[in-house]
């Protein structure tokens, strides 16, 4: 059946806004974007739903996220205390790693579900999901999200990572869990001996999986493959046995190194803050998407990445939330937010909204389907419905102003509506 969906506002992101704008729906398809009353002239017969004072808008692609530590916070606290609060980026590991090993495995299924319908709330419609404990996948199966499940793999000693390697490959051979495809996370350049990165990186070469990485996040990481000293090598490797598996200095700063393992053109490279000018260039020749997540980044103190550098040579890039073990929120509406106020008017609201939307989508594999309202695409969108709605030339600033997540009222992927009935869990943010 037909449907007409209609707004105030309607914002296709690669074409420009429409006043009392509408979708024609079928299925699971767009088939026509244009005004309420071209479409209501086209479409007689077709049912509307107007959503009167509201935007219309893609869904939101969360491109880098951990969804097993959405209860983080509540572990956090009972474990260690409402205290302890890191002082450093590798203190914050060893909470972390702390508060795992203490956990039943079982809870990170109910950590993925409530942090679905935390994502669902914030108008999100796909993720970029790591999982680490991966018999947790099933709590995707029943999930409408779309995107891709990365499985984690880290390590140094051969045989567990040739294990490791071949027991994700079995799961990859399923292609989906759930709406979701399937790929492999080598976790970062400091938990992965060199041998293990190049192994994973080749198979997923070989194999065309998706891939994705942690990459120059902090200058603990800079130091440790530059010097292999540093708190990564005296607190990080002998709190979990490594002491004697410390590598010899690598010489290489991240990106470099990342380069000398022959990674390809595909694969995402999550975080980037460590970079300099003449690795942005090479960056930018080489294609691989940077996924940025300053919020994760501030909260650690580790800086934030180079925005306006990526930009303006075109490098590929796309917006996480990461963890709520590093975050206060799964919703992108708050990383712009956050962005929009530290980065000025070095990022236009315009290149925010898009890379939230389509940047995220391209950097999922969804490219051809989600983070844009066009003809073709399927019917995946969201509304927000703030109490006063601006003026048309005032709107794009007010979208990427703190306060909108909680205005999301809606939410449909594949022309059903997700929201309905949905419970948002209860959760203890993140400091």
């Amino acid at each position: 059946m037909l449907q007409i969906f209609a707004a105030r506002y309607l914002l296709p992101i690669t074409a420009p806004l429409i006043e009392d704008g509408a979708l024609a729906v079928e299925g699971e398809k767009i088939v026509a974007v244009g005004s309420q009353a071209e479409l209501l002239a086209r479409y007689p017969e077709a049912p509307l739903t107007d959503f009167g004072a509201a935007v219309l808008l893609p869904p939101f692609a969360n491109a880098h996220t951990h969804l097993e530590l959405s209860l983080y916070p509540r572990w956090r606290q009972h474990y260690l205390g409402a205290e302890a609060h890191p002082t450093s980026f590798v203190d914050w590991i060893l909470q972390l790693i702390r508060v795992k090993r203490q956990l039943e495995p079982e809870l990170y299924r109910e950590a993925i579900t409530a942090g679905i319908r935390l994502s669902l709330a914030a108008g999100t419609g796909a993720v970029g999901d790591i999982l680490s404990w991966w018999p947790a996948q099933d709590a995707h199966e029943s999930s409408p999200l779309l995107g891709r499940l990365f499985f984690e793999t880290l390590g140094h000693d051969p045989e567990r990572c040739r294990r490791q390697l071949s027991q994700i490959s079995e799961r990859l051979i399923a292609g989906t869990v759930g709406r979701l495809s399937l790929g492999i996370s080598p976790h970062a350049p400091y938990t992965l001996s060199r041998a293990h990165l190049r192994t994973t990186l080749e198979h997923c070469r070989q194999q065309s999986h998706p891939w994705s990485l942690h990459l120059a996040e902090s200058l603990d990481e800079v130091t440790f493959l530059e010097e292999s000293r540093g708190a990564l090598a005296e607190r990080l490797y002998p709190a979990v046995g490594w002491q004697d598996l410390l590598p010899p200095p690598a010489r290489r700063r991240p990106f470099p190194y990342l380069w000398d393992q022959n990674p390809g053109e595909g694969g995402l490279l999550v975080h980037g803050v460590q970079i300099n000018a003449a690795e942005i260039a090479e960056l930018a020749a080489r294609g691989n998407t940077v996924v940025l997540c300053p919020r994760s980044n501030a909260t650690l103190g580790v800086g934030l990445p180079p925005l306006a550098a990526y930009l303006q040579v075109g490098v590929p890039l796309a917006f996480g939330t990461d963890s709520l073990a590093s975050n206060k929120s799964l919703s992108l509406w708050d990383e712009i937010a956050f962005v929009a106020a530290c980065y000025g008017e070095a990022v236009s609201p315009e290149t925010l909204l898009q890379l939230a939307t389509q940047g995220g989508a391209k950097a999922l594999g969804l490219g051809e389907t989600m983070g844009a309202l066009s003809t073709g695409f399927g019917a995946h969108f969201q509304i927000l419905k703030p109490t006063l709605l601006p003026e048309k030339d005032r709107l794009l600033s007010f979208l990427c102003q703190s306060g909108r997540s909680a205005e999301v009222t809606a939410l449909y992927l594949d022309g059903v509506e997700r929201l309905q009935n949905a419970q948002t869990p209860s959760i203890i943010p993140a400091p």
